[in-house]
């Protein structure tokens, strides 16, 4: 026979359950940390040299100072496909993985150069932002972190750019975001009051919220066949609001629902591009991004009534900003047809002591080929990118579970159709 666990009073009960509150809402913010990857199957064929030599549509995401140099009326639909997976060893033995790894992230172009190039105006429907992650429910992470976390985040860019003289384009534009976030939790309450009876409680986290934002480019033909460009990208602040929902409470110890209320800090986005027409068919370029990670430097937390569960308001997270860089290539081998190629290293801005399960990360080699195919008004698009990411191993998290060595695999694959009118 099981013997029976000693109840535990109020204030013990209330305190081993915030224990697991913090962390499930501190991983979830952790699902919004990283850019998705670049919209578009021309920009992540060439994944490390998109902004200088962004020639479509998407170049309203990666420069849209580029805008005046298309022509006509352009649309552009395009969807990225992420397959990505986590294997988790415990150093104290015993492994997990991450569940369901295919992700769809669907963007759509429409641009219009007019007054022969000299001007033009767009607007971009994008997924910047967000980020799912799915563990075992019966896993290792069982009681320790959320099994289920997922920040979805759309963006409307409308833009318009102007060419001033002969070399120097210029753009901006506004950006209005909306997205919501939904956790799941496992708690075991047998644990919490001693009662091995009482069944798991499933605690779920959902909200919503909206943001603006402003973006601006400028590209510089320096000389006849190199040019300059940069970009920038504001930060901003959505203030989530929603409901938490706790099932199976045994006694007096909280609601069953009370409000959810949170705010995430993104990053702004600054990035830098030089292009090289190396010959008529051969293009060239390189690019850096400073991202803002240090903005997320703690995370607020209010659940409403239940607020009483929480010891801290603020959480501590303490990201770091981070650079990325890179570099691709465009041949354009025969006629209407191009390859493209690209090499982007990235930094990981989540230090060992606040990285979570929801979330995990590390330094990364992004490696990637594309094809492209212009027939008419139609052009076609076709990419695979293939992240190397180093090895992961935390042994000083401020969570001890979350100690371990994580393998972290992920593939990219896009395509993109477009029509000029």
């Amino acid at each position: 026979m099981q013997a029976k666990m000693p109840c535990r009073n109020a204030p013990e009960t209330l305190g081993w359950i915030a224990l697991l509150l913090i962390p499930a809402l501190t991983v979830q913010s952790m699902a919004e940390g990283f850019k998705n990857p670049p919209e578009g199957a021309a920009a992540l064929g060439r994944a490390g040299g998109r902004i200088a030599i962004a020639d479509d549509a998407a170049a309203v995401s990666h420069n849209p100072a580029n805008l005046v140099d298309l022509e006509g009326t352009e649309v552009q639909a395009a969807v990225t496909i992420v397959h990505a997976e986590t294997e988790y060893d415990s150093p104290m033995g015993g492994s997990t993985e991450t569940e369901s790894p295919w992700k769809f992230l669907p963007n759509l172009y429409a641009v219009q150069a007019v007054e022969d190039g000299r001007f033009a105006y767009g607007i971009g429907l994008t997924t910047p932002f967000g980020q799912s992650t799915e563990w075992d429910k019966d896993g290792l992470f069982r009681y320790s972190a959320p099994y289920f976390a997922e920040l979805r985040m759309v963006e409307a860019n409308p833009v318009v750019a102007a060419r001033i003289g002969e070399r120097l384009s210029v753009a901006a534009g506004v950006n209005f975001y909306w997205s919501d976030l939904e956790l799941r939790q496992y708690y075991p309450w047998s644990m919490a009051v001693g009662n091995p009876a009482a069944p798991d409680g499933l605690a779920k986290f959902t909200g919503d919220g909206q943001a603006w934002g402003a973006n601006a480019a400028v590209t510089w033909q320096v000389a006849e066949r190199h040019r300059l460009a940069a970009t920038y990208r504001s930060s901003f602040d959505v203030d989530y609001e929603g409901d938490f929902k706790v099932s199976n409470i045994p006694g007096p110890l909280a609601s069953p629902s009370s409000d959810f209320d949170t705010t995430i800090k993104f990053p702004s986005i600054a990035g830098f591009g030089y292009g090289f027409q190396a010959t008529d068919k051969l293009k060239i370029a390189v690019d850096a991004e400073w991202i803002e990670f240090s903005r997320y430097d703690s995370l607020a937390l209010d659940i409403g009534e239940n607020s009483a569960l929480l010891p801290a308001a603020e959480i501590p997270e303490d990201w770091d900003d981070v650079w990325t860089y890179g570099a691709g290539v465009d041949w354009q081998f025969s006629e209407g047809m191009t390859f493209r190629a690209g090499y982007m290293f990235i930094e990981s801005p989540i230090p060992d002591k606040t990285m979570s399960p929801t979330l995990p990360d590390a330094d990364r080699h992004v490696f990637s080929v594309g094809l492209g195919r212009k027939s008419g008004g139609h052009s076609l698009d076709i990419a695979y990118a293939y992240s190397l990411f180093d090895d992961r191993k935390i042994d000083d998290n401020q969570d001890a579970a979350y100690n371990g060595d994580y393998d972290i695999s992920s593939h990219l694959m896009g395509v993109s159709y477009g029509y000029t009118f």
